[in-house]
């Protein structure tokens, strides 16, 4: 442990990796990815929006000629639902197309700022995924284990 050496700031700054044109390429193809599936997800959480609105009229309409659906919930509680899952459909969509954005700006302008701006939508990005993912997993199993249960007591 005595060998190790303090590292100077000069040092450190030359530890830290620098972007090549190879790896500006490749972000600039990332970014048009990016762009293009932003912008899909745009179309996605507006569809979602209309059929949730369009989803209560209809339902409603249908509703009175055919009795014997008989709905638990309300048409209106499945159009709050699926304005609620645009909602949150929205953000990392959000997240991807201001990361694509910030991106191609930032290699046009040879702009740090905007780089670190689009790296840190990116972060954001991976972290509301990473946290919707446990989030449904913990409900799986909460559901999986619901079932197990009813299906004991119910022998």
């Amino acid at each position: 442990m005595e060998n190790e050496q303090k590292i100077t700031t000069a040092e450190k700054q030359d530890a830290i990796p620098q972007l090549t044109e190879e790896s500006i390429s490749f972000l600039l193809k990332t970014a048009k990815w990016g762009k293009f599936l932003a912008i899909l997800g745009f179309i996605v959480t507006g569809l979602l929006v209309v059929a949730g609105i369009m989803m209560s009229f209809v339902m409603n309409i249908v509703s009175d000629e055919m009795v014997p659906l008989n709905l638990p919930f309300s048409p209106i509680f499945f159009s709050i639902l699926y304005v609620i899952i645009a909602g949150i459909y929205i953000i990392p969509v959000i997240f991807l197309n201001t990361f694509s954005n910030n991106v191609i700006k930032a290699v046009n302008l040879s702009s740090t700022e905007k780089m670190t701006v689009s790296l840190r939508n990116l972060k954001n990005l991976f972290v509301f995924v990473g946290v919707s993912t446990v989030v449904i997993l913990i409900i799986y199993a909460a559901m999986l284990i619901i079932a197990a249960t009813a299906a004991v007591v119910s022998l």
